[in-house]
């Protein structure tokens, strides 16, 4: 068995490829070709006609009830292609058969007569084409001596314990650093340190006495507790949204009064300085204008926005012409328009004094003028 098993090896690494391999594919295209031989018998027989098969009506006889049914019951056709599906699968199962038992032949004289190393003492002499230029003996007498130490590889060993010393430290005090950041976070958030997890003792040994252990101090209130206060959101979910949002903002409610107490405190240091009385009346009306600004609750400013945006989304977006109220124009005319100033109505008499003045004045006969006798 050992042998076979080198000599395999051998014509594997030769060739490339196991050798059963290669007997496998022969085997494989005779199947192959069985099976296109036994379709093209098959379709041949289906496709001729059944007389000529010979499968023929009985003949019609006279007087003979029974033997008309049976002419009518039977179909040429029908018991032709019974016959050649159960002949054509008889001869495949003989076909498969003889194959498999020839080729099994095959295949055992190739591997004991064809490829195979005849003589097992050659073997050990053979030399492939690939190994050719190789020196093994060098290897077979350096091997004997890596395995003993030299000063380079004590030197190697002890800087890489040397460094992993090191990194050991750095990652100790990173590690010590990182669980003083945790327990400051988990103090601000208001969660208990994690349990010290203890070994329960065999009942064979002898239990020690209990100790009294230090209580932790009690944790104050953290700025942060509220976050964990989630109230009964963990039986909500997405199936009862309504239900989730009430729970979460009641949950969130002592928290926002509390930060609506602390801005009510800060809202007087943060509005401006009273100013002096100004006796010029139009100052006056400029300031109430001002302080009736400042008075605007928040409700008012929200909707004077969403206006605003909503009126400029009309204008730019959909085109509509508005009005001062927000009504739409339809261009005819919706009222007076704005007021012009002076100086715009002088222009305007400017500009049509240089289109129209100028060429009535070219216009009128010269003459003495009249004077006025009123």
């Amino acid at each position: 068995m050992t042998s076979a098993n080198s000599d395999t090896e051998l014509l594997t690494e030769h060739f490339g490829y196991p050798p059963v391999s290669l007997i496998d594919d022969i085997i494989n295209s005779i199947n192959i070709l069985a099976e296109r031989a036994l379709n093209s018998v098959e379709q041949g027989l289906l496709n001729a006609p059944p007389a000529t098969l010979g499968f023929k009506p009985p003949k019609a006889s006279r007087g003979n009830k029974d033997t008309d049914a049976q002419k009518q019951a039977f179909d040429p056709a029908e018991a032709a292609k019974n016959e050649v599906e159960n002949g054509t699968h008889q001869l495949e199962t003989l076909l498969c058969a003889s194959i498999d038992r020839n080729f099994d032949k095959f295949e055992i004289y190739v591997l004991r007569n064809i490829l195979c190393v005849r003589e097992l003492d050659v073997m050990n002499w053979m030399r492939l084409s690939h190994y050719d230029g190789l020196d093994f003996s060098s290897i077979t007498s350096n091997n004997t001596q890596s395995n003993a130490p030299t000063l380079d590889t004590i030197n190697h060993l002890r800087r890489k314990l040397r460094e992993s010393m090191r990194l050991n430290a750095l990652l100790t005090a990173e590690r010590a650093r990182n669980e003083a950041l945790l327990s400051d976070l988990r103090s601000l958030v208001g969660l208990s340190p994690p349990p010290v997890k203890t070994e329960k003792p065999s009942p064979s040994q002898p239990q020690p006495e209990a100790q009294p252990q230090p209580q932790p101090p009690l944790p104050s209130k953290s700025p942060f507790a509220f976050l964990h206060d989630k109230g009964s959101l963990t039986d909500g979910g997405s199936e009862a949204p309504l239900s989730t949002t009430t729970a979460f903002t009641l949950s969130q409610m002592q928290a926002l009064r509390a930060l609506s107490t602390s801005l009510r405190n800060l809202t007087p240091d943060l509005c401006p300085p009273p100013s002096s009385s100004n006796p010029n009346p139009d100052a006056m009306d400029v300031d109430d204008e001002t302080k009736s600004a400042e008075r605007k609750t928040w409700r008012r400013e929200r909707l004077e926005y969403v206006e605003g945006a909503t009126r400029r989304y009309l204008e730019n977006v959909e085109g509509l012409e508005l009005g001062k109220n927000g009504e739409v124009r339809d261009g005819e005319w919706q009222g007076e328009g704005r007021g012009l100033a002076r100086d715009e109505v002088g222009g305007l008499e400017s500009v049509v004094a240089l289109l129209g003045g100028g060429a009535a004045t070219a216009t009128a006969p010269a003459g003495p003028s009249r004077m006025d006798e009123s």
